[in-house]
């Protein structure tokens, strides 16, 4: 996983911890499902790099967006080891 929270969001969600990144919208949506069923907060960040597309990042060529899930500190260890098996 990459942390990709730069300075400016640094204040902003310095409670919160990205514990998922991936350019595959399915396992994105899968991931925030077993959060939510499991009642785990998150917030989520959507980055379009049509322009900047690295083909070694993703298996599919068509993808251009990262999706990004942070969760609260308090529930980082749970939500990465709940998260582990996508």
């Amino acid at each position: 996983m990459n942390k990709f929270i730069d300075d400016s969001n640094a204040v902003l969600f310095s409670n919160w911890l990205e514990v998922y990144f991936t350019c595959e919208m399915e396992k994105f949506f899968t991931a925030k499902n077993l959060l939510n069923e499991q009642g785990i907060s998150y917030k989520t960040d959507i980055i379009n790099n049509s322009i900047r597309l690295s083909p070694a990042l993703c298996r599919d060529d068509d993808v251009k967006d990262y999706y990004k899930i942070l969760v609260k500190k308090k529930d980082a260890v749970q939500a990465k080891h709940l998260l582990s098996g996508i």
